[in-house]
């Protein structure tokens, strides 16, 4: 599968591979013991596609959004394993509304600045 680098995507996981302590850790940004939980078994990840030719899997960039004013941002190269992937949509742009969508029915740990 090809997905050209730097493109934006949203990527449908499995919400048992996304509730690992380990996978939250760097999902969740500071919010690592709270369950991930949904209408369903799936849940979604905002990012930026590093790599999507890897047998492996799919590497994808994810960006911590809240951090203090005087710190760096915070850039995570993370591997989903292919088994743990349902579905990739690639967008230029996702809306706002789609992103509140997806917050508001508890599919996405993403978080917005405030």
């Amino acid at each position: 599968m090809h997905i050209d680098k730097a493109s934006s995507i949203a990527i449908v996981v499995k919400q048992t591979w996304a509730n690992l302590h380990g996978v939250k850790m760097f999902t969740r940004y500071g919010n690592s013991h709270a369950e991930i939980r949904g209408v369903d078994e799936s849940h979604i990840l905002f990012a930026t596609v590093l790599d999507s030719e890897d047998v492996r899997g799919v590497w994808i960039e994810l960006t911590a959004d809240k951090q203090t004013p005087d710190a760096a941002v915070e850039r995570f190269s993370l591997l989903i394993p292919w088994s743990e992937v349902l579905t990739i949509v690639v967008a230029e742009q996702f809306s706002p509304a789609i992103r509140q969508e997806a917050r508001r029915i508890g599919f996405t740990g993403e978080i917005e600045r405030e």
